[in-house]
């Protein structure tokens, strides 16, 4: 199927995207991604830097 990792989620409700899912979707420090709920999952997808909206 896929790869299973957990983290932890901190007290600030920060978690960190495992190197493994960082490295399959080509994202580092700076980029961003969304979060989508599907079907009763979480996807996550790096998102069109062409898309992205810098106002926060």
């Amino acid at each position: 199927m896929g790869y299973l990792t957990d983290t932890k989620v901190s007290e600030k409700n920060l978690t960190t995207v495992p190197k493994p899912v960082r490295n399959f979707l080509g994202v580092g420090a700076g980029d961003r991604v969304e979060w989508h709920v599907e079907e009763g999952s979480i996807v996550v997808r790096k998102q069109d830097p062409d898309a992205s909206d810098d106002s926060d």
